[in-house]
């Protein structure tokens, strides 16, 4: 599999307008509270059109400020921001739901926020500590960051990995805990194949599974629907005898 300007380009020139029509399908009940999540696909395009634009200042070599913001806006997204996103998702999409360990998910939440902001911070104040560079085929951003060192790469992509699936498991939509389940095996993937530039590219498949999304929101509609199909069918009929 081999990455570029163009694939980050087109991935997002699909989310963003998908997005946008995930976000018109759950704008009300009953799935309203999944507007967060509806976003999603919608900000994993924006993320990969910054990419987009750093693989087009590593292609000609004379872009250097462009592709050093572009590189922190990226991993802004990457280190930080999906950390918390996903587990106020799940808080969000658990909502209505009963039984539901909410205690678990904020505690991810606040996690995914402390990590994001010990991650990303340090990049912000000094973005000389990042360093984008091609190697094959996918984008690998060297970071000097003193957050990094501390935790092994191992270790490190593991609590990341629990923080964003595990709230997004718990919640009481089966659809969601689908697209969870691809989330862990695209991750797995990552590691595997793509552990040189892990960022990168298992941001770019969660990207894409993103896609689904549309797919996902309409679960609660969709039971609704049948809810209220069940309740008719089941309803007596009267009839009415001629006096």
């Amino acid at each position: 599999m081999c990455f570029s300007s163009s694939s980050s380009f087109a991935a997002a020139a699909l989310l963003m307008p998908l997005g946008g029509l995930t976000v018109q399908r759950c704008w009300r009940e009953p799935s309203s509270n999944l507007l967060p999540l509806a976003l999603t696909p919608v900000l994993f395009g924006l993320q990969q059109g910054l990419e987009g634009l750093v693989w087009v200042g590593l292609d000609s070599g004379s872009l250097e400020p462009l592709t050093q913001r572009a590189a922190l806006a990226y991993l802004f997204f990457a280190l930080g921001f999906w950390l918390a996103w996903f587990p106020w998702c799940a808080l969000k999409a658990g909502a209505t739901g009963d039984g539901q360990p909410r205690w678990l998910i904020r505690i991810c939440l606040v996690m995914g926020l402390m990590l994001g902001l010990w991650l990303w911070v340090p990049l912000l104040l000094d973005p000389s500590q990042v360093t984008p560079a091609v190697s094959l085929g996918s984008i690998e951003y060297q970071i000097r960051s003193p957050a990094h060192g501390l935790v092994s790469h191992g270790l490190g992509s593991l609590i990341y990995g629990l923080i964003v699936t595990v709230p997004l498991l718990l919640t009481p939509i089966r659809r969601l805990r689908w697209f969870a389940a691809a989330i862990v095996i695209a991750f797995i993937s990552a590691q595997v194949a793509y552990l040189h530039a892990f960022s990168s590219v298992w941001c770019y498949l969660t990207a894409m599974l993103s896609a689904v999304l549309l797919w996902v929101v309409d679960e609660p509609a969709a039971e609704a629907g049948a809810g209220a199909l069940q309740t008719t069918s089941s309803t007596p009929r009267t009839i009415d005898m001629p006096q």
